[in-house]
């Protein structure tokens, strides 16, 4: 796996993830898992995005699949 498909593949579980545990008003903002959590437009109401689960998230992708293909 090429490295942007994994950047991309890392970006869509980075926006997914905080909005699939409860957006700004759940519990995600409020748990540890809120640090590195930024609002990509500051007029948007519930878009978040995190920046340790994208890095995390590509990382994993790229390491699996490169392991899986050999």
């Amino acid at each position: 796996m090429k490295w942007l498909t994994a950047l991309v593949l890392g970006a869509v579980v980075g926006l997914i993830m905080p909005l699939f545990f409860g957006g700004r008003e759940g519990f995600w903002m409020d748990s540890w898992a809120g640090w590195g959590t930024v609002r990509p437009f500051a007029n948007s109401p519930g878009l978040l995005f995190s920046i340790p689960v994208f890095l995390i998230a590509s990382f994993i992708f790229r390491a699996f699949f490169n392991w899986h293909s050999r």
